[in-house]
């Protein structure tokens, strides 16, 4: 690795796969530093990783087994660490105190590492490129600017975030810092730049088979219950309970849910519970948890590598949370080739002063184009993508879906959902024994309401009293979705019809209705996985 004339710029790349996007910026990265009369080394890779022959094929390029670590082991202080949390940016003068420049590990281990950090910690000397997030060969490139160019880091004259036009009235917006080229346009490989030009496609299909899942629930929550889900021949795909990026503070003195008979509202008098009621939100384990959990089940078949049951991870949260939750799914599952698919939960009635978004036009297209712009820039990887809806009980609500749907496909033609989940459960509800104490007073707390004074005895209702509505809402749904002015914009998108399945019969009706796949909630808390066999 000695360099007798330039510099050696190293990226540790730590995956066995690279990405069309990543093989573009590296051979951009090696062609300019051959030019330069640098080198490009590729360290830290792993043996089954392939290097491309056009990158082969580049003279000044070096691809390397060993880390950084090895190669240097005597001789660190030549080495310089690009890294965001140094205490000092890079500058003209390190040109002449370093010859290697060291940028931290592209993609990653499973578990990911943050590999930056660990180099920092083994002694390497870092700088900063400033505090926007740039591509790597743009961080290559600046660097290279500064330290052989002699360019103040303040005086590269930087994009950030560009605008790239499809045609007159199409665009997206790329979330990176670039350099400017001297046509006022992002310095970016030619290849990538068309790519990123292009329309997006139609989103990915749903396919689940046999038609027959889970939908996010309390029993949806632990890796044994998602386990035991997967296992079950009966099921096509496996939905998670709602996450959150950081969690949700679960309470179980408010958050709880209880089984009852919809005729009686008793919970238990010798008769079959066929409903229950909530006052939940969503699950106390992080969105990463469960990427944790999908990537340990998918360890643990007997074909590693061949894996055939849908996951699909249901997330909320803001619009930039959620689209980050893209990033983070397709990052860490579908990068390594897991069927997955995400749900975006926008219909949860139990979070105080926090109204479910698909009941508002703005709030949906908002988390829409949010998606879909993720769907753009990262990596071209795209999943299925749908949306959790409540239960609509008028037709306003239900053109407004449909005008929010239409709005969204604006930029490509075509909206970006794959399907729908209809539906959640039905807020402003209330079990009451029938024997409620008097001394309450009217507006009073009903002593014998079953969920807990902190919630006021209101929940979430699901089960047998939903049915009715949950058919209505997937025929409608799908009668519209087909209508012939606008099937070519939104006749793609396929139903998930959940609400009140609870028998064979139960599972036929939800078919007829329109239902492309059929989900069970509260029938699988009342019957466990057995009930997918039923029906």
């Amino acid at each position: 690795m000695a360099q007798e004339n330039g510099k050696t710029y190293i990226v540790e790349h730590l995956d066995e796969e690279l990405g069309p996007w990543s093989e573009l910026e590296y051979l951009a990265i090696a062609q300019e530093s051959h030019k330069a009369g640098s080198k490009f080394c590729l360290s830290s890779l792993p043996p089954a990783f392939k290097v491309p022959e056009a990158l082969k094929a580049v003279p000044s390029f070096i691809s390397e087994t060993r880390g950084v670590e090895e190669l240097y082991a005597n001789d660190k202080s030549r080495v310089c660490l690009l890294d965001p949390a140094a205490a000092k940016d890079l500058s003209p003068e390190d040109g002449d105190v370093f010859d290697v420049f060291l940028f931290g590990g592209i993609l990653g281990d499973d578990p990911p590492r943050d590999r930056t950090s660990e180099l920092r910690k083994k002694g390497f000397e870092g700088r900063r490129l400033g505090p926007k997030q740039m591509t790597t060969d743009t961080a290559v490139r600046v660097t290279r600017m500064v330290v052989e160019g002699k360019v103040p880091l303040q005086e590269v004259p930087y994009l950030d975030f560009p605008e790239l036009k499809f045609n007159e009235n199409e665009s997206t917006q790329m979330p990176f810092r670039y350099v400017k080229g001297e046509d006022g346009k992002p310095i970016m490989p030619e290849e990538q730049l068309n790519m990123a030009e292009m329309p997006p496609e139609a989103p990915p299909a749903l396919e689940i088979s046999p038609p027959l899942i889970n939908s996010a629930s309390p029993w949806a929550t632990t890796l044994e219950d998602l386990r035991a889900l997967y296992s079950c021949p009966y099921t096509g795909a496996v939905t998670t309970r709602t996450s959150l990026i950081r969690g949700f503070d679960h309470d179980p003195n408010k958050h709880s849910y209880v089984f009852f008979d919809a005729g009686t509202h008793t919970l238990w008098d010798g008769s079959t519970p066929n409903a229950s009621l909530n006052s939940l939100g969503y699950s106390p384990f992080p969105l990463d948890g469960y990427i944790e959990f999908v990537r340990k089940i998918a360890q643990e078949q007997p074909a590693p590598g061949l894996y055939t049951k849908r996951f699909i991870l249901s997330v909320t949260g803001t619009p930039e949370e959620v689209a980050e939750s893209y990033e983070m799914i397709v990052d860490s599952l579908a990068l390594y080739k897991l069927p997955v698919a995400m749900e975006i939960n926008l219909s949860c009635p139990n979070i105080p002063n926090k109204p479910p978004p698909a009941y508002s036009k703005e709030a949906l297209v908002e988390y829409l184009v949010k998606v879909e712009t993720a769907a753009q820039i990262y990596h071209r990887i795209r999943i299925p993508v749908g949306i959790k809806t409540p239960p609509y009980t008028h037709s306003t609500e239900y053109e407004m879906l449909m005008d929010a749907l239409e709005e969204s496909a604006a930029a490509t033609g075509v909206c970006p959902l794959s399907f729908v989940t209809a539906t959640n459960t039905l807020g402003s509800c209330m079990v009451l024994s029938g024997q409620a104490s008097e001394s309450t007073g009217r507006g009073g707390l009903l002593e014998s309401a079953y969920l807990p004074p902190t919630c006021g005895g209101i929940g979430g209702m699901a089960g047998a009293p939903l049915h009715p509505l949950a058919l209505g809402n997937v025929s409608t749904l799908r009668r519209m979705l087909d209508d012939p002015r606008r099937k070519s914009k939104v006749g793609h998108i396929r139903i998930i019809g959940v609400g009140g399945v609870l028998d064979q019969q139960g599972y036929q009706r939800m078919r007829l209705a329109g239902a492309d796949v059929v989900g069970v909630a509260t029938g699988l808390g009342l019957k466990g996985v057995a009930i997918f066999k039923e029906l």
